[in-house]
């Protein structure tokens, strides 16, 4: 998460094994949104995560075989105005928050309704409950500016998904406006639904105080024409400075194609050359990165990673590492990231 104006925001990303403190190296005082990472259901329940049972929402997701270390990614709040639980059914779901400038809602954990329907109602279902948690805080689904989609075998029905949504942003006037930047990966989760999802809203309380735009991705074309409904990149500028929130991003060539099928190596490539031109546009680098998640295929492409980040003297930037499957079956590797200036 970015850092805003007056109401200061951050993530903490590190080993989910032994957390007992609120956050290391930060404001202890500090008010927890968010709580979530990736791990088995085993792994969670034996974590030391304070407020696990009903403090923060949690959006804890399972994935791979356990090759992998778990991790969490803690989103916290200093210095806000009217914080104000969001819930669904008494089970909290987020938080709403506000400053001089604008509205803010932070949702994670969101389910469907009944986790027994169809996996196609259980996604229309779950973009409802987003609507419902956002407007009890007062906003509204065209308010949203991203969304974390994590449907359990995204490969069986990823085109069932994506005709929901597509239904769902028209009946909502979503294209009429900003179309959300998006992860949407293959993940299982503790509560065995098809699908949980999570997202983040911001009305600005006059014109100019906060603007909220999508980004263009000068390596690859918009999602929106080959017929997933995100936006490669939003950025969100206040008085404070600048945010990009970078979507879920593969090795994909500028005609929507995969590029690089079967090769790893160069599939992180273009991945990572790819968010580098959407930060380099908008005068940011890979130093600039506040949170991160990357998406791996198989755990035995780690190495890779490791390799990438040595060359570029960047093996201290906060991304967790968690396997899991992309949108395509051809696609090997996926990444999502957060960077921000003062």
């Amino acid at each position: 998460m970015p850092e805003m104006e007056k109401s200061d925001v951050w993530t903490v990303t590190e080993p989910l094994e032994g957390i007992t403190s609120l956050a290391r190296g930060q404001d202890p005082a500090a008010h927890v949104l968010i709580q979530g990472g990736w791990g088995s259901p085993a792994e969670w329940e034996a974590s030391q995560i304070p407020g696990k049972d009903g403090e923060a929402p949690l959006f804890f997701l399972s994935g791979g075989d356990g090759t992998l270390p778990a991790f969490s990614q803690r989103v916290f709040l200093r210095g806000a105005g009217n914080l104000q639980p969001l819930s669904l059914d008494g089970r909290r779901v987020g938080w709403r928050w506000e400053d001089g400038d604008a509205v803010y809602a932070l949702l994670g954990g969101v389910l469907p309704s009944d986790r027994k329907a169809a996996r196609e109602e259980q996604a229309a279902s779950a973009f409802r409950n987003l609507e419902a948690a956002l407007q009890a805080g007062g906003l509204a689904f065209p308010d949203v500016v991203r969304t974390w989609l994590y449907l359990d075998k995204i490969l069986d029905w990823y085109d069932g998904f994506n005709r929901v949504r597509d239904e769902f942003f028209r009946s909502r006037n979503v294209y009429g406006g900003l179309v959300p930047a998006s992860t949407g990966i293959g993940s299982a989760n503790v509560w065995q639904t098809a699908i949980v999802t999570g997202a983040l809203a911001i009305r600005a309380k006059r014109p100019g105080a906060v603007h909220c735009r999508a980004l263009p991705s000068p390596l690859q074309c918009p999602a929106l024409e080959y017929g997933s409904s995100f936006s490669r990149a939003v950025e969100i500028e206040a008085k404070a400075g600048r945010a990009i929130l970078v979507s879920g991003t593969a090795s994909i060539e500028p005609g929507g194609k995969t590029a690089w099928v079967g090769d790893p190596a160069h599939q992180l490539d273009l991945t990572m050359d790819v968010v580098e031109a959407i930060l380099d546009s908008r005068g940011m680098t890979f130093r600039d990165t506040t949170r991160g998640i990357l998406y791996l295929k198989e755990a035995a492409y780690l190495p890779l990673w490791h390799a990438w980040l040595a060359k570029r003297g960047l093996q201290d930037l906060p991304i967790g590492v968690a396997e899991a499957d992309v949108c395509r079956d051809d696609l090997l590797v996926e990444l999502e990231l957060d960077a921000c200036t003062r």
